[in-house]
């Protein structure tokens, strides 16, 4: 499934797109038909094209929806990477939101790429990058105007089902464009005012890449709430901590202020940049904070 429009929804059959609905037991039963769902498709004599069934889904990338209780959101199915993009400038580098961004990918056990775009607006974009490849994470720089790291993102999507995410007016669309200039994705600008980006892409939508495979493109985000992520997945985020946290003096040690802390130690030696650990203390605090659990809906 491509995408949805209130009760409708397009889909991809033999190279051919189709506008569909969903079968009366499915509605009745409130099934859930995300972007990448693979589908069962039924053709009728009146013309019309319904969703008979969903098949099972090998990945589903979760999220909360900021400001909402009960707001466990399902956004994609059967991905095989998520690409989280952040712009080196306008709006500003927001290390932190990035790793919130990284940690709900991460805690849907789906691989990761960190892609640094607007690269042409910073004299040194690896640096912001360097905590992340420390991380042992891939990581792109790229930017649209001078052509920057393109060739290296097609080979990275080609071929596989991806998902683009990250915060509000970092040019998620614009690379997207940029790969594949039919798309003719809507961008904007980076207010002058908040110097955060304004929302482009309204619903999460599935394209075919040229290149092979498909691209998911998502709207951006101002926040993004971890609600509901235990400790252990919110370390697991932290993939430069594993070769440390064996070390540690205590077995339950947290990483804030116990002694013998190895990963602090680490920290203070360079080998994890301190704005990850500090991400990390923020997220864990969080995580004590909620009472409610990730899964809280059913995937259907």
């Amino acid at each position: 499934m491509l995408a949805k429009t209130g009760g409708r929804y397009r889909v991809l059959s033999s190279g051919v797109t189709l506008e569909a609905t969903l079968r009366g037991r499915l509605k009745r039963g409130q099934a859930q038909v995300l972007v990448g769902d693979r589908v069962t498709l039924r053709s009728h004599t009146d013309a019309a094209v319904t969703i008979e069934a969903v098949a099972e889904r090998k990945s589903v990338l979760r999220r909360r929806t900021p400001g909402r209780r009960h707001g466990v959101r399902l956004v994609a199915a059967n991905l095989d990477q998520v690409a989280v993009v952040g712009a080196a400038r306008q709006p500003d580098w927001a290390p932190q939101l990035m790793d919130r961004f990284i940690a709900v990918a991460a805690a849907s056990d789906l691989p990761i790429a960190v892609v640094i775009n607007k690269c042409d607006l910073l004299d040194d974009p690896v640096a912001l990058g360097r905590a992340y490849e420390l991380a042992g994470y891939e990581v792109l720089y790229t930017s649209v105007p001078a052509g920057m790291g393109l060739g290296e993102l097609r080979d990275l999507l080609a071929g596989r089902s991806s998902l683009f995410t990250g915060p509000t007016g970092v040019g998620k669309s614009s690379l997207l464009n940029a790969l594949q200039p039919g798309l003719r994705l809507r961008t904007g600008v980076v207010s002058r005012r908040s110097h955060s980006g304004r929302h482009t892409t309204v619903a999460a939508e599935m394209y075919p890449f040229a290149h092979g495979g498909f691209v998911v493109d998502t709207p951006g985000l101002r926040d993004i709430g971890l609600w509901g992520l235990e400790r252990a997945e919110v370390e697991a985020a932290f993939r430069e901590f594993r070769p440390h946290v064996g070390h540690c003096k205590f077995d339950d040690c947290h990483h804030l202020h116990e002694p013998g802390c190895a990963v602090r130690a680490a920290t203070e030696r360079g080998e994890i940049v301190a704005s990850r650990l500090d991400s990390y203390r923020r997220m864990l605090q969080e995580a004590h904070a909620a009472a409610r659990p990730w899964h809280t809906e059913r995937d259907r």
